[in-house]
């Protein structure tokens, strides 16, 4: 049978309570007023007060002592030995104040709720502000109390110029820098999502600015500098006048008048400056995970195209997601040859990621995966000789 719970316990149980239903209560504070926490006290049994009748005194006189929020509540039990005696049976302590409260946590619960209430008058209210308020709670309630004003400051300012057009660093908010913005850009969109449930220029996470680069889609309505991806024209003739390296954003690349026969996609950019001269083949910069919007260029959707990731679990999740875009891709070099013959030169994967909806890899690819994530192995693109990888990308693609 459980020991009966002493007046110090509370504390623990109801910081419990209050960690549990703290979203909760932040999203309806209708609950958060009324909601009951019950502990339960397990009054000791005939039993055990027999074994230690001055420790059951005790326990009861100090309930009766105790000064703390909430209701106890009394019931009697006829033991044979002792009569009849009224003991505690449960503490009810009834909504998020009272919980709070017995938790030690009174001080910040009202600072929960008095920033909540300042974030909902940041817009007039929507039904899925609430709870979104829920789900960032532990962000926003945690800030210092200068970077919570930032936070309705720029939620403010967002909301009331849906559609600026301004990149975030010209952002004419007192207090505010690009660092600022930038660092609580997740809890922004997130906030800005649930204030803009009443199908405002926000609604959909996109804006309606019209930026060409498609720079909304994060959801702050404002434009940020796009990706540039770094390309090497291995074959000069297929690009006169331009330089052999060179970087751009996607929309300028996709404006290229290129037509190479072959595409190579590389995780990293150092391999575009090792490259030679290659007939009729490009290579880009991939940029991790980000590498599947490369198969929007009308010439990487038209070319042969090739991807040569590391070694590791992440490359071939990253390759696994270019092949939902681009199903024809062919991978280089990704596979368990590569890694038994170059495998000394592998070092450990510290963050690998699980086999879970990898559908698109190859059972070749899928045999290298098995092999880089059971032996925890990442072995970089770069770090197979030189020699050995110019020999076998000239017979993949039959080259003199």
């Amino acid at each position: 049978m459980a020991d009966p719970v002493s007046p110090g316990a509370v504390a623990a149980k109801a910081a419990a309570s209050y960690r549990n239903r703290r979203s909760r209560w932040i999203e309806s504070p209708t609950l958060a007023a009324d909601d009951p926490v019950t502990i339960a006290l397990h009054p000791p049994t005939e039993r055990r007060v027999a074994a230690d009748p001055d420790a059951a005194v005790a326990w009861v006189r100090a309930w009766r002592s105790r000064r703390g929020p909430g209701t106890v509540d009394w019931e009697e039990r006829r033991w044979r030995s002792y009569g009849t005696q009224t003991v505690p049976v449960r503490l009810t302590l009834t909504g998020a104040d009272q919980v709070a409260d017995a938790a030690g946590a009174a001080r910040e619960w009202r600072t929960v709720v008095r920033r909540r209430e300042a974030l909902a008058a940041v817009t007039s209210g929507t039904s899925a502000l609430p709870a979104a308020l829920g789900r960032t709670a532990s962000r926003w309630s945690s800030l210092a109390e200068k970077d919570f004003d930032a936070l309705t400051a720029v939620l403010r300012w967002l909301r009331e110029n849906p559609s600026s057009g301004l990149y975030i660093r010209q952002l004419p908010i007192p207090g505010v820098d690009t660092k600022w913005v930038t660092g609580h850009r997740g809890l922004l969109e997130e906030l800005l999502r649930g204030m803009a449930d009443d199908g405002g220029p926000d609604a959909d996470g996109k804006g309606d600015s019209g930026a060409e680069d498609g720079n909304t889609a994060g959801g702050l309505g404002v434009r940020t500098v796009p990706r540039e991806c770094g390309i090497a024209v291995c074959d000069r003739a297929l690009l006169p006048g331009a330089p052999r390296i060179f970087a751009a954003s996607l929309d300028e690349l996709a404006a290229l008048p290129l037509r190479p026969d072959r595409v190579l996609m590389l995780e990293n950019k150092e391999g575009l400056y090792a490259l030679p001269a290659l007939e009729d083949t490009v290579a880009v910069h991939g940029g991790g995970y980000a590498v599947h919007e490369l198969a929007a260029l009308p010439w990487v959707r038209d070319a042969e195209s090739w991807y040569w990731g590391d070694l590791d679990t992440h490359g071939f999740a990253i390759l696994d997601r270019l092949r939902a875009h681009l199903p024809a891709v062919r991978s280089l070099l990704m596979d368990a040859d590569t890694l038994t013959r170059w495998s000394g030169l592998a070092v450990h994967e510290p963050t690998p990621v699980g086999r879970d909806g990898l559908d698109r890899l190859t059972a070749g690819e899928n045999a290298a995966f098995e092999l880089v994530r059971s032996g925890g192995l990442r072995l970089e693109q770069e770090r197979i000789p030189w020699p050995w990888v110019m020999q076998r990308l000239r017979e993949h693609w039959r080259l003199g």
